[in-house]
């Protein structure tokens, strides 16, 4: 498994983040050790060579970072790459659900499937089409996996918003 890459946490996410640094920071001395972090990591299924962790924690930890623990601000490093990951998986796996035929790309016969099954209202042809065309940002007529994400990912912050 290749090292996820960081994000930008939002504040709700940071204070999550926070909530289980606390816990790793048993003495109260705005640490988290590494290897506890590691152990924590394996048991909720995250899986890494050794050179995958190494690059993990030096990332975390800067070039001159204590390389047995890790303070408040590595860990919001380390946390950024968990939720993105997470994200990307989950969007990933309903793309391959959606994706029924498995060619990588969602057309128009799959994305009415979707929008039937998420609506609360049967949707006609037009309106299937119209969001279609909202989400086919390069216009070629399917869904691929980034324009997916991108989908999702707005309509994530557009419930959020509401």
């Amino acid at each position: 498994m290749a090292a996820p890459k960081a994000r930008a946490l939002g504040p709700e996410e940071k204070d999550e983040c926070m909530k289980i640094f606390d816990i790793f920071d048993r003495n109260a001395e705005n640490i988290a050790p590494v290897t506890d972090t590691m152990d924590m990591l394996t048991k909720l299924g995250q899986t890494y060579t050794k050179r995958e962790t190494e690059a993990i924690m030096k990332e975390a930890r800067g070039p001159k970072g204590d390389k047995k623990n890790l303070g408040p601000e590595e860990w919001l490093t380390l946390c950024s790459k968990w939720v993105r990951q997470d994200d990307e998986e989950e969007i990933l796996r309903a793309f391959k659900v959606f994706d029924a035929n498995g060619d990588g790309v969602i057309d128009f016969d799959e994305f009415k499937f979707i929008m039937q099954k998420v609506g609360e209202e049967p949707l006609t042809d037009a309106e299937v089409e119209e969001a279609m065309k909202e989400a086919d940002e390069d216009g070629n007529g399917v869904i691929d996996i980034p324009e997916f994400m991108d989908l999702i990912k707005k309509s994530k912050n557009a419930l959020k918003e509401a």
